[in-house]
């Protein structure tokens, strides 16, 4: 089924303000802000950072504290309890380039698993960049090949031996790219299916190096809080 140019033209229309040639670039972050733990689980270096020195709670951006507050709270009454020591220093932050170490306030309360990470206040305003009203979507990676125009698009779509991806329809402006897999159903109408979903992938070239844009999806399709919510893309190297 092909996309409908329109609704291409509103997703793709959501990063008409983002600031391609600003340098640096702006982070985009894909999890809006929060920590990827699941990356963590691979690195344990990060618990080294808690050994050192801590900030008075007194320099707190008071942006941060509710959710700090939130998150001390008893496990079992939901009381509120004192917050734990915090520190400053790069905490791991999913953005549409990878995973970067961004500047964070973190705290490690002794009944946590994972620690409390906040982007810092400041350079959340200064050096980030979000269309108003989005939500982000999926944790799916692309690869950029070293041409920096094929690029291998991944996503989740219907299984292999019901549907065909052949290609994909590729929308491009100076500040992002919108990438829609065509499916092309291969099973009967109304045969019974036993799987539904699965890691997918096609390969697109685009018009121009994809540089400093940002990869996109249709998500929830428009009227969502997702539709345009942008794609992570690494390089092959």
């Amino acid at each position: 089924m092909r996309i409908d140019a329109e609704h291409a033209r509103q997703a793709l229309a959501k990063w008409e303000g983002f600031p391609v040639h600003r340098k640096p670039r702006p982070f985009v972050l894909t999890e809006m802000g929060v920590v990827a733990l699941d990356r963590l689980k691979a690195n344990t270096r990060w618990r080294a950072l808690f050994d050192g020195p801590g900030v008075p709670e007194s320099e707190l951006p008071p942006e941060i504290v509710p959710a700090a507050i939130d998150y001390c709270r008893d496990l079992q009454t939901g009381a509120p309890r004192p917050l734990a020591r915090f520190i400053r220093a790069n905490g791991p932050f999913a953005t549409d380039r990878g995973l970067r170490g961004l500047p964070a306030w973190m705290m490690y309360p002794e009944d946590r698993r994972w620690p409390f990470i906040a982007l810092d206040p400041d350079f959340k305003r200064r050096m980030t960049w979000w269309p108003p009203g989005l939500s982000a979507y999926s944790d799916e990676e692309s690869v950029l090949a070293d041409d920096r125009r094929t690029l291998t698009y991944r996503f989740t779509g219907t299984p292999k031996q019901y549907a065909d991806y052949p290609y994909a329809e590729v929308f491009e402006t100076d500040t992002a790219v919108l990438v829609k897999p065509v499916v092309v159903p291969l099973d009967e109408p109304g045969g019974i299916r036993l799987a539904y979903a699965e890691k997918r992938e096609v390969v697109v070239r685009l018009a121009a190096p994809l540089g400093n844009r940002v990869l996109i999806r249709l998500a929830h399709g428009p009227g969502s809080s997702t539709f345009g919510s942008p794609v992570t893309v690494i390089t092959s190297a």
